[in-house]
């Protein structure tokens, strides 16, 4: 099975590793997970984005990074759920 890696990088609104993948190996995401699972991917990221400091690894609070980290968990075991048959599934927190 292929790595997809749930991470999430600055500038990015997608927190998966097939961003990097060939044009040609993309999943058909829409036909695989729910729009709600994507929607929460992509708000992940954008919480990411908004709060996440590359410089000191704080969020603004403690509370911003402890909800980061679980929901980090929640989409990893979801994704599991929706595509884990087709990919191994792998978190990588920030800092």
């Amino acid at each position: 099975m292929r790595e997809l890696t749930l991470s999430v990088d600055y500038a990015q609104g997608w927190p998966l590793s097939d961003i990097t993948w060939w044009p040609e190996d993309k999943p058909d995401w829409p036909a695989l997970i729910t729009p709600q699972l994507d929607a929460d991917l992509r708000a992940w990221a954008h919480f990411f984005v908004k709060w996440g400091n590359d410089e000191t690894g704080l969020f603004g609070s403690e509370e911003r990074r402890k909800w980061f980290d679980l929901e980090g968990f929640r989409l990893r075991d979801e994704l599991e759920k929706q595509v884990g048959h087709l990919y191994t599934i792998t978190l990588q927190l920030w800092f």
